[in-house]
């Protein structure tokens, strides 16, 4: 993805999940991470069931938003809706 599409799409998007999701602590950091990007790839940290629904309705936001779809079933690691 060039950094043109990620600053105008993928940022908004894990900027939405930032803000609405509780995070966790990873190593010493000093704020709570709820997503991490790399490239296309999005992994977001779930730990609990509540956090699902939030992450459905950024989902379903960014994409009224935006008018794209995010293709959120490719993962070989999505255990949950499958």
């Amino acid at each position: 993805m060039s950094m043109a599409l990620n600053a105008l799409c993928l940022h908004t998007f894990l900027r939405l999940l930032t803000l609405n999701l509780p995070g966790i602590r990873i190593g010493r950091r000093t704020r709570p991470t709820s997503v991490v990007a790399y490239a296309d790839d999005v992994t977001i940290f779930v730990n609990s069931v509540v956090v699902l629904a939030i992450i459905e309705e950024a989902i379903r936001i960014y994409e009224r938003a935006s008018g794209t779809r995010l293709n959120h079933r490719k993962s070989k690691d999505l255990a949950v809706g499958s």
